[in-house]
């Protein structure tokens, strides 16, 4: 298996994290007071959860380790969400909340039914059609 395929999973879940944790300011085109441009950052915000768990899932698929390491790398994805929006809930900068873990478990899902075919393809073999 190559190894530049775990290299780019670790590095999208090191950047995942990091961007999970650190402030973020608001941009003046969302406006401090007006309620579509609040409702504009919330679906963009909730838009980008769901993706980018979804991504990160597909390309767990795409790794294809053996059974045992590729479920538990879908629960480390599992936990990773929940984790995540617990830290954001201890921080003054951030909200964390159960809907965002439950965005982030339909990402998971999602990615999961992206990349079906790599999740189902042999360890380290070819993917059939």
């Amino acid at each position: 298996m190559s190894r530049w395929r775990w290299w780019l999973w670790a590095a999208f879940g090191t950047a995942w994290t990091v961007a999970l944790v650190i402030p973020v300011p608001t941009p003046d085109f969302f406006g401090p007071t007006d309620e579509f441009r609040r409702l504009v950052k919330f679906i963009i915000a909730k838009a980008v959860h769901v993706s980018a768990y979804a991504v990160w899932s597909a390309l767990t698929g795409w790794l294809r380790p053996r059974w045992p390491a590729r479920l538990l790398l879908l629960f480390l994805l599992l936990a990773h969400g929940v984790a995540t929006e617990i830290i954001q809930a201890n921080l003054t900068y951030r909200d964390g909340t159960l809907r965002d873990a439950a965005l982030d478990h339909l990402g998971i899902f999602l990615g999961l039914l992206a990349g079906w075919r790599w999740w189902t393809a042999d360890a380290g073999g070819p993917v059939r059609p």
